[in-house]
C-alpha cells in the first residue's frame, strides 16, 4: 500500500513538473494557431478549412483545436481544453492576439492610408504586366523551375511563385485558393522591405532613426 501511495505521489510530481515547463509552450501553439486563423479569415478572406489544412499544419500547431466568430471577428484557439488564446480583428490594425483585460469597446487609433492608383504595368504600377518576350530566356527550364517549388506541397507549403526579369514578370504560379491580390504573410521579407523604406525615408531627411516615437504608453521607456 505504502509503495502504491508512493508511486502516485511521484507520478504526481512528474505530471506537475511537465506542466510547469511544457504549459508556457502551449501558449505559444494556441497563440500561432488564433493570430494565424484571425489573420486568413478577416484579412485575406480565405477559409477557415484552408488554414487549417495549409497553414496551421504544421507539428504541434496543429494540435490546437480552432474557432472562429464572425459577426465578432474574432478566432480562438484551445489546446486540450487547458488553455484558451483569442485574436481579434481591429479594421486598419490587422489582427492581433488579446488578454483578458481587452475592452473592444475601447475606441483605437486607426491609420490614414491612402491607396495609390496608377497606370504604370507591374512591378513598377498597378497596371496589368506587359507581355515581352526574352529570348535568352529557356522558358522550359523556368516552368520545370517554377513547378519544383510546388511539387511537395506537405513540405514545401509553397503559395505564390513569381519571376521578375529585367522589370517585367515572366513566370507566375499560385496554389488553389490563391490569387495575385491574396494577402499572405511575409515574413522576414516584410521586414526587409520596411527597413529599405526607412533608409529612403531617413536618406531623403524625412526621418532620423533616433527620433522618439510620439507613442503617449512609450514616453518612460529608456529604450
Amino acid at each position: 500500500m505504502k509503495l502504491l501511495k508512493r508511486s502516485l505521489i511521484l507520478l504526481l510530481v512528474i505530471i506537475g513538473l511537465l506542466l510547469y515547463f511544457v504549459y508556457p509552450r502551449f501558449t505559444i501553439i494556441t497563440g500561432y494557431a488564433a493570430k494565424n486563423m484571425a489573420s486568413g479569415v478577416f484579412i485575406a478572406d480565405r477559409s477557415e478549412v484552408s488554414i487549417e489544412e495549409n497553414d496551421n499544419n504544421i507539428p504541434f500547431v496543429k494540435l490546437a483545436e480552432t474557432d472562429v466568430d464572425e459577426s465578432g471577428k474574432k478566432a480562438f484557439a484551445s489546446l486540450y481544453g487547458l488553455i484558451t488564446t483569442e485574436a481579434v480583428y481591429r479594421d486598419g490594425l490587422g489582427s492581433v492576439l488579446v488578454g483578458d483585460d481587452f475592452d473592444p469597446n475601447k475606441p483605437m487609433l486607426k491609420p490614414n492610408r491612402n491607396r495609390i492608383t496608377d497606370t504604370i504595368p507591374y512591378p513598377y504600377g498597378q497596371a496589368a504586366p506587359l507581355d515581352t518576350v526574352f529570348p535568352e530566356l529557356d522558358m522550359n527550364q523556368l516552368d520545370k523551375a517554377i513547378a519544383s517549388a510546388f511539387a511537395n506541397p506537405e513540405i514545401q507549403k509553397t503559395r505564390t511563385a513569381l519571376v521578375l526579369y529585367k522589370g517585367h514578370l515572366v513566370a507566375e504560379k499560385y496554389v488553389d485558393g490563391f490569387s495575385p491580390d491574396t494577402r499572405i504573410l511575409g515574413w522576414s521579407m516584410a521586414k526587409s522591405v520596411l527597413a529599405t523604406c526607412f533608409g529612403i525615408l531617413e536618406h531623403q531627411g524625412k526621418l532620423d532613426v533616433d527620433w522618439p516615437a510620439p507613442v503617449t504608453e512609450w514616453e518612460r521607456d529608456e529604450r
